[in-house]
């Protein structure tokens, strides 16, 4: 009796055993935790699935168009100097659009050094200053005392031709009057007589000191 009840007991014991081998072998996960499978484990229909990547082409960056220097332009500008108590008319180039104050600055400055000036001379001082402004067609030249009252009577005759036959040289220009310090004055022309004061100058009023030398 006894031995049947121990023979119960052990094969009692045996399967509660042999249970828990078989539900640890099953690989059920325990809480927060996860169990590796190998390579050979894994069912075929998963290594076979395969995810198409897809490819992004990204452009070229657009390169800037190289930076080329800016193109300077000129205007071909008639200046009157004087050679043998004549005046000749002579060209410069001065960055365009010439202005009348650019043109009448670069008159003042002088000879170019760098030109074809051989044998040629201004009768303007070379201390002159003087201002431009163009109203109608007409441009009035403002200066200072004492303008040109320390030239001679024939430098003066010829300075205020060389400014007269520059300036109406230049598009919207037809007449030129002078003032000093703020009041018209008389001008000589090519001819040596004065004009009244206030009263404008043209190109062909110099006509008389201008020569044919081209």
């Amino acid at each position: 009796m006894n031995d049947t009840r121990a023979s119960r007991s052990r094969r009692l014991a045996t399967r509660l055993i042999v249970g828990t081998v078989l539900v640890a072998g099953c690989g059920l996960p325990d809480e927060g935790r996860y169990i590796a499978m190998k390579d050979a484990e894994i069912p075929e229909v998963l290594v076979a699935t395969t995810v198409a990547a897809t490819t992004t082409t990204v452009p070229p960056e657009t390169e800037a168009p190289p930076t080329t220097a800016s193109e300077v332009l000129f205007d071909v500008v008639e200046f009157y100097f004087v050679s043998a108590n004549r005046v000749v008319r002579t060209e410069r180039l001065i960055v365009s659009p010439a202005t009348p104050t650019q043109v009448l600055d670069t008159l003042l400055s002088g000879i170019d050094p760098g030109s074809e000036s051989a044998g040629l001379r201004s009768a303007l001082p070379r201390r002159l200053a003087a201002a431009i402004e163009v109203r109608r067609g007409v441009a009035r030249v403002s200066s200072t005392a004492p303008f040109l009252s320390e030239l001679e009577p024939l430098d003066q005759r010829l300075a205020i031709a060389q400014l007269v036959l520059t300036l109406t040289r230049r598009p919207g220009i037809g007449q030129v009057i002078f003032e000093v310090d703020g009041t018209e004055i008389q001008v000589p022309r090519g001819g040596g007589d004065l004009t009244a004061k206030g009263a404008t100058v043209t190109y062909d009023d110099y006509l008389g000191v201008l020569s044919t030398r081209d």
